[in-house]
């Protein structure tokens, strides 16, 4: 696949909805399984139809929300420490991982779509990966 969107999910609940939304959709994705956290990946071509890649876009967000709930229920353990982990992918395909305490990620979310947020963070990571230090004004 040339260009690709990858949809990550934690747990098998979330990763089996989402498998079966794209196989009704006869669309063509690939699956692997991402190595820092054991979560599942879907990568789908960016080249599908606009209405079905806005619904995959929704039933991502929906089942991300399922998604972190089923993570929280499986990690319940009040002596643990409690984190959100952001995925940032890097310009050279690396992938890494930003713990987060989760009420902050909650607080962002409740302002902003995961596609907001996801946006935002590509613009720190590349601003880190690529500094310029120009005036914003200049831009």
């Amino acid at each position: 696949m040339s260009d690709i969107i990858e949809y990550l999910f934690f747990t098998p609940q979330a990763a089996d909805q989402f498998r079966q939304h794209l196989q009704q959709y006869a669309i063509d994705w690939q699956e692997e399984r991402e190595s820092v956290q054991n979560a599942m990946v879907f990568k789908v071509s960016e080249a599908i139809d606009p209405s079905i890649w806005d619904a995959l876009d929704r039933l991502f967000d929906d089942l991300s929300a399922e998604d972190q709930r089923f993570t929280e229920q499986a990690l319940e353990d009040d002596t643990a420490a409690s984190a959100v982990g952001l995925y940032l992918q890097l310009t050279n395909g690396q992938q890494t991982v930003a713990k987060v305490d989760p009420d902050v990620v909650n607080r962002i979310l409740s302002v902003l779509s995961v596609e907001e947020l996801n946006q935002f963070l590509e613009v720190i990571v590349s601003s880190v990966e690529q500094p310029d230090d120009s005036a914003i004004c200049q831009r």
